[in-house]
């Protein structure tokens, strides 16, 4: 879902000059997410073997209950879309279980008695894309009510114990892409409290008191600290372009810089953070720099996953995540036109400017 992208309009900072954050006792250089679906060949050992973090969809449940039951004390994190639901055709047809209004007359039932729930445009018209999802208010306290009491139903009744928001918008961007411009709300500003004050009463209203984890990808976004007071309201987040855009040269040294911040801003403040980055599966140049990228800031909460958005359910394995590069020494520096970072068994350098990276490790 073409949908993670980074429109950042900040000068990005030149060194990393904080102290070393503190790592875990149960450091790994490199921890893998698995998202959304179970693998297209059904093989649930590998993502037993070598995923630490994931997200599924209703429905998943046996598979989710395979994890949990060979990986232990894990949570595997429920996806939903955080302010749309599905149209799907008719009253009586089966929407799509990735969204809160799943049940067969949920759309209809929602449409005639709560209006007042949807965003509109220009004559009041409901805003739907074309696979049939129509938008939210996020500032609508019956909505709210409504996204909380779905959610809890699959953790009561289905048995999920967090879960994961997907398209929580930090601007209008992608309204104007896409032409579904709501009258609602005229400014990013605006549009950003309400996100924010919609995320706040989730996570402090149902998430924190139940002990449940609460991620979201976080898309659309053109001032980064719109990131950071969405992420108070988490407990990790996504970058779905992480470090190489969308696809081969879309992505700027300094938009690199900025989502390498976010990682290290974001561990900082006690939240995980899952580094998506795009490309084909064969492209091993672009896989061992987007590598090298997570690398420069894993400090013990990054997840990492090379991938391409059209092949999610695929596994693809690199023989460059098997590599034994011990703790991090430092921080990411900077010497010359490059960055590097330094390990207990190797180091890791980076040049942004040509998309060039090596991971080094020693000799025994």
């Amino acid at each position: 879902m073409q949908s993670g992208d980074f429109l950042l309009n900040q000068n990005a900072p030149t060194a990393s000059t904080s102290a070393l954050q503190e790592l875990p006792a149960d450091y790994e250089p490199i921890r893998l997410a698995w998202f959304y679906k179970p693998p297209a060949s059904g093989n649930m050992e590998v993502l037993v073997e070598n995923y630490d973090l994931f997200i599924l969809t209703r429905q998943d449940e046996q598979e989710r209950d395979t994890i949990t039951g060979n990986q232990g004390d894990i949570d595997v994190l429920q996806y939903l879309l955080f302010g749309a639901i599905m149209d799907p055709g008719s009253c009586t047809d089966q929407p799509w279980h990735n969204q809160v209004a799943e049940n067969v007359g949920d759309f209809c039932e929602i449409e005639m008695n709560h209006p007042d729930w949807f965003l509109h445009g220009v004559g009041g018209n409901l805003l739907s894309n074309d696979h049939g999802y129509v938008l939210m208010d996020p500032a609508n306290p019956g909505w709210r009510d409504f996204w909380i009491e779905r959610a809890d139903r699959g953790h009561e009744v289905h048995g999920w114990n967090g879960v994961f928001l997907d398209n929580v918008e930090a601007s209008l961007h992608k309204r104007y892409l896409t032409g579904l411009i709501p009258v609602d709300y005229s400014t990013d500003s605006a549009y950003q409290e309400a996100v924010e004050d919609n995320l706040r009463y989730l996570y402090e209203s149902y998430f924190q008191p139940n002990e449940l984890p609460l991620y979201a990808n976080i898309i659309s976004l053109t001032d980064p600290s719109a990131w950071y007071r969405y992420v108070q309201y988490l407990d990790g987040a996504m970058i779905e372009n992480f470090a190489v855009g969308w696809s081969r040269g879309d992505e700027s040294p300094s938009e690199w810089e900025m989502h390498l911040s976010l990682a290290e801003g974001t561990q900082a403040m006690g939240k995980d953070i899952i580094l998506v980055s795009q490309g084909e599966a064969f492209d091993h140049e672009r896989e061992t720099f987007a590598l090298a990228s997570y690398l420069l800031v894993n400090n013990g909460r990054a997840f990492f996953r090379y991938t391409h958005q059209d092949n999610y359910d695929l596994h693809w394995w690199y023989d460059n995540y098997t590599l034994d590069l011990g703790v991090p020494l430092d921080n990411r520096y900077q010497k010359g036109d490059t960055w590097v970072r330094d390990f207990t068994n190797g180091r890791v350098v980076v040049h942004p400017a040509i998309w060039q990276a090596v991971i080094e490790v020693n000799e025994p």
